[in-house]
Formats: C-alpha cells, structure tokens, sequence
C-alpha cells in the first residue's frame, strides 16, 4: 500500500474514530454528582480511544478500494424492544463471523389487548432486520379460527380465501421486499392436521384435504401479492408427502402441492418449500393400526430417512420455477437425544439433507434451522460454528423470532410482564452488522 493510500485510509479511520469516540461517551448513562461524571467520562473516553485506536490498525489493513462497512444502529428505550433487536444483532454476528447467509423463517407476535405495544416492538424489531438485510417471512397466514391471536391474514366471509388483515398486517407491508432481501409470510393450512399437535393424524390418517388441511387457493396468492408480499413459505407434512420412510411419495399429495406452487408462481410468488416439523414421525393411524411415533436420529428412523425424503421431493418439484429453496426442516427440537447430542445428530442430518438434494442436480437455495434453543438471542449456543459444506455455496442458516420470554409464542403474559421479566436489560443501542448478499431471490 502506498504513502497516499495509507494517508487516506487513515483519514477515514480518524473519521471513524471521532464518530465513534463520540457516540461511545454519548451513550454513556452519566451519573448525578460532578465527581462520578468526570469520572465515568475518563473510562468511557479512554475506552473509545483505545477502541478507536484498534480500528485504526484494522482499516490499514483493508485493501485499498474496499468500502468501509457503514455504522449502522437501532436504538430504543424499551427493555423488551432492545432485548428483541439484540438477540438479532447476536444472529447477525455468527452469520457475518462464519462467512454465511441467514434468514428469519418465522417472527410473530399477538393481537390482543397489548397489540398496539406488541406491533411497536415488531416496528423496532424489523427495522433492525432492514439495517442488516435480513430475508423474513412472518408467522402466519392461513385459515385460521377467528380467535388465533397470531394470524397475519384470515379467511374472511368466503372461508376459502385468506385475505383479511390482521393488526400486525400494518408492520409486515411497511416493511416489504426490496433489492436487497425479500419479505413475506408462512402459509401455514398445510401443517394443520399433524400428529404433533391432533394424536387422530398420522401417516395412516392424514386428514382430510380442505377439511382438516389444504392448500391455499389462487385468490389468496395473487391478494397476497397485492399487498407487497414477494415470497411464501408454504408448509407440507412429512406423513403426508411420504407415508413410509424411504417410500414413494404420494402421488395425490404431491399432485395437490405442485398444484399450489404452481398457483402461487401464477400470482407472482416464490416458494419456499418448508418441511413443517420437529423431528418426529407419526407412523400407522387410522385403519393402519395404533399410531407409533418415530424421532429422527433413532433407529426406527434413522438420518438417512430426512435425507431420501428430501431427494424424492428436490426431484419431484425440480421442473416448477416458483421453488426458489427449500426448509429442510421446520424446528428439529424433538431429536433421538438431547442438549449438545442432539444438535450433532441435527448437523448430521442436515448436511445428509443437503449432499442428497445436490445429488438430484438441485440448485435451489438451501435453509437450515438450528437445534434449540434456535432463537436469534441465543444463536450460535448449541452451534458455534456454521457446519453445512455446500459444493454451490447456496445455504442460509434460519432462527426463529418470538418476544415472550421463553420464545414459545404461545404469549401467556402481558406486555407489562414481559417488560418486567427481561434480565439483564441489553445496550438500548444495538450496532447492526450488515449483510450484503443473499441466496434468496431479491426485488420489489
């Protein structure tokens, strides 16, 4: 690097350096008394030099012609706001620090009595996701009973059409599709009818289509469309797509879901082939005998089975251009083991998920959740470092977001009860590191 290039570079690391120097004691909480405040003015002051003072060396070493990374920052001064924004500044963090692509699969929040507070939270919480470029599709569309605290859009008069606003509805379009990610929402009506949440379902009886779950119709693609969304995630059951493990798909199912990508491409929609589930695997039912329940990871259904349902499926939909990427799995939360066992067997069975689809010739993106806890505040915990090897370098590793303080979203406490239950109360400013690049198809 030449005299005249460092000169330069290091006249923006000056730049930087009085910004940052600058915000660091503006931030700080100064106490009372004259003597604490020139006090806590010297730490905080020597602090940011010394910080300041690092990244002089760091931006030296930048090769000249590569852009600094612009500051960017959320702040707020509501505890539950800020832990929120934090836990994706902590996403965000791993994802930058493992070279690696991210997006949020599911955020959602209620309306209730506390939705004016809840929605404000979700106003903060996906500004930060703007500052970072993060994909998001939001929890949730579908036919739901009209006492569903989390629906996005509901049916309305005609049951068969989702196109009905909820009051969260207002923070998602306000925050929509652009160059640099893409938004939208989860289609949820295929999921309805599990064996994990109805013990009547399984592979034996998987419920009854447009009864007991469906898929949605065209009206409800192309009113999403209108309204700004851009991409779905649109759940499908195992039992259903593939009664027996490493069997043939079914080819009723199947017909019915290449029916729905078809429809939602029609609209102007891409797809995101989410595998709604948690790991386990409702074998027999009905007339089929007693149901069994079956964990990924175990003998009865071993790793490899993920893997051969998702090679028939990435060959199944390879000729349907509105899939642009594919959910490997939902939340894989109920494994052959638990804690750090558990969330070997999931990187196991993810990257044998992800070598199989590659087999098929697949050039879809790829999303991978992560094994609990996989919110974005406690990211990276049971995996510290990103583990899939991908030859097309085409994966995004997915979190989950909810507010409440277990991050269940089942929202049993009120707005004023979560507030009180954050501890420690995180930085009310948050520096947001961007990222530039994704493998999900971008535009407005």
């Amino acid at each position: 690097m030449t005299t005249k290039r460092i000169r330069s570079r290091a006249q923006e690391a000056r730049s930087l350096l009085a910004r940052y120097a600058f915000v660091s004691f503006r931030e700080v909480w100064l106490p009372p008394s004259g003597a604490q405040r020139r006090r806590v003015w010297c730490l905080a002051a020597s602090a940011a030099y010394v910080a300041a003072a690092l990244g002089l060396l760091a931006v030296l070493m930048i090769p000249a012609g590569v852009p600094l990374p612009a500051v960017r920052k959320v702040c707020t001064s509501d505890a539950l706001e800020a832990k929120a924004v934090a836990g994706l500044a902590n996403f965000a963090g791993w994802l930058r620090r493992n070279g690696t692509y991210g997006f949020i699969g599911e955020v959602g929040w209620p309306s209730n009595r506390d939705s004016g507070q809840w929605n404000r939270l979700a106003d903060t919480w996906y500004t930060a996701a703007d500052r970072i470029g993060l994909p998001v599709t939001a929890w949730a569309a579908g036919s739901w009973p009209a006492d569903y605290p989390m629906a996005i859009y509901r049916s309305g008069p005609d049951p068969a059409t989702v196109n009905v606003a909820g009051p969260q509805a207002a923070v998602v379009e306000r925050h929509g599709s652009t160059d640099r990610y893409p938004r939208g929402v989860n289609l949820a009506y295929g999921s309805f009818g599990a064996g994990d949440s109805n013990a009547a379902f399984g592979a034996g009886n998987p419920g009854r289509y447009g009864l007991d779950y469906g898929y949605e119709v065209p009206a409800t693609y192309h009113d999403l469309a209108a309204r700004g969304v851009r991409l779905v995630r649109l759940a499908v059951n195992w039992e259903r797509l593939q009664p027996v493990p490493f069997g043939p798909l079914s080819g009723d199912e199947l017909a019915r879901v290449r029916s729905a990508f078809r429809q939602a491409g029609q609209a102007g929609l891409t797809v995101l082939l989410d595998l709604h589930g948690y790991g386990d695997f409702f074998a027999g039912g009905g007339s089929h005998g007693q149901l069994r329940r079956l964990v990924l990871g175990s003998p009865a259904l071993p790793t490899t089975a993920l893997a051969d349902f998702w090679q028939r499926t990435a060959q199944a939909v390879a000729d349907m251009p509105a899939v642009v990427a594919y959910g490997i799995l939902n939340e894989p939360t109920r494994l052959a083991a638990g804690g750090r066992a558990g969330a070997r067997i999931w990187e196991r069975a993810s990257q044998q998920a992800v070598d199989a689809i590659r087999r098929t010739g697949a050039t879809a993106a790829v999303m991978i959740s992560g094994y609990l806890p996989m919110g974005p505040p406690a990211w990276g915990q049971m995996h510290p470092r990103a583990w899939i090897r991908d030859p097309l370098g085409r994966v995004a590793y997915e979190s989950h977001a909810y507010f409440d303080s277990d991050g269940s979203g089942r929202y049993l406490a009120s707005y004023a009860d979560e507030v009180r239950r954050v501890d420690p109360v995180p930085s009310r400013c948050q520096w947001l590191p961007p990222l530039a690049v994704q493998v999900l198809p971008t535009g407005r």
